[in-house]
């Protein structure tokens, strides 16, 4: 009994580094396809930067990882990878945010700047 709980607690710490590398793994190939999908679209080669994106989308998500940092560099409808010929970026003061307008698909996302400019605005005090 006592020899069978210390050999579950092994293979159970054995399990989760196999996993904990593969999840390491996996947020390199999603940091590689993203830099892909960005050389790609400047190249203008719209098709596979696509698929760069969504090969990092389904990554991200069969192992449950957050892309928030790469969240507003692609259309979440059509997986296109944003440059300055397939994005329209338009700030509403009244609304007090920032839009974005996929133009291959005309997606709009939209997000609030209030909290970015609170963000900058700490940064500045944070300097002085």
């Amino acid at each position: 009994s006592r020899c069978n709980k210390s050999f579950v607690s092994i293979i159970k710490h054995w399990v989760l580094l196999f996993f904990m590398k593969e999840v390491k793994i996996a947020k390199e190939r999603i940091k590689k396809l993203f830099d892909l999908a960005e050389q790609e679209a400047k190249k203008e080669n719209w098709k596979r930067s696509r698929r760069y994106v969504e090969l990092a989308r389904k990554i991200a998500m069969k192992f449950n990882i957050s892309i928030s940092k790469y969240k507003r560099k692609f259309c979440k409808k059509c997986n296109t990878f944003f440059t300055s010929k397939t994005l329209r970026v338009r700030i509403q003061k009244k609304d007090k945010r920032v839009t974005y307008t996929c133009l291959v698909c005309g997606n709009v996302q939209r997000y609030p700047y209030v909290r970015e400019k609170l963000k900058t605005k700490k940064l500045k005090k944070g300097k002085n």
